[in-house]
């Protein structure tokens, strides 16, 4: 190895080293609100947590414009299947054919990466108001990154939404401190 190399390599590993760590983007994020999603009013599917910064307001987590992060922890086991069809029908109920249009790609996206998941498992649906993403995730694995600040408003609808979302008492459990 020459030695002009050598000093080029020792460069970038102390750029890399002293580089600052990214800051986590979900750090100021906290708990302001909680329920329970039932399949017949009877069945506990999961529970539901929305995470947001203290001082974000419903309306701007509803328009995507502040950071959230939605956990859903499963208390049974479901295939991914099952999520894409409910997911499909709640957004077809709550959106023009339009609409849907132009966010199709990304949902498709999206439910391509749905797995099946057990009891206790849980999916995290996570936006980054700073640069317009949402991560997918399953038990701290980030499944996939979707740029894009309309998805984040039309797809978190299904739980946040103001028009038919899958349950209105989990809506308002989950924004009534917000």
């Amino acid at each position: 190895m020459n030695a002009r190399f050598t000093v080029i390599l020792l460069g970038i590993f102390f750029v890399l080293w002293a580089a600052p760590a990214t800051a986590d983007p979900f750090a100021d994020l906290e708990l302001v609100g909680a329920g329970e999603a039932r399949y017949m009013g009877v069945i506990r599917v999961y529970r539901a947590e929305l995470h947001a910064p203290a001082t974000a307001r419903t309306e701007d987590i509803v328009a995507a414009a502040s950071s959230f992060c939605l956990r859903l922890h499963y208390r049974v086991a479901l295939a991914a299947d099952d999520f894409i069809k409910a997911a499909d029908t709640i957004l077809a109920r709550q959106h023009t054919q339009q609409t849907l249009d132009r966010v199709a790609p990304l949902i498709t996206r999206l439910h391509q990466n749905y797995r099946d998941v057990k009891k206790g498992d849980y999916y995290g649906f996570c936006y980054n108001a700073s640069t317009r993403s949402t991560a997918l995730i399953l038990n701290d694995e980030v499944l996939v990154t979707i740029d894009s600040a309309e998805f984040a408003r039309i797809y978190s609808g299904i739980w946040l939404g103001e028009q038919q979302p899958l349950s209105t008492e989990l809506r308002r459990q989950l924004l009534d401190n917000t």
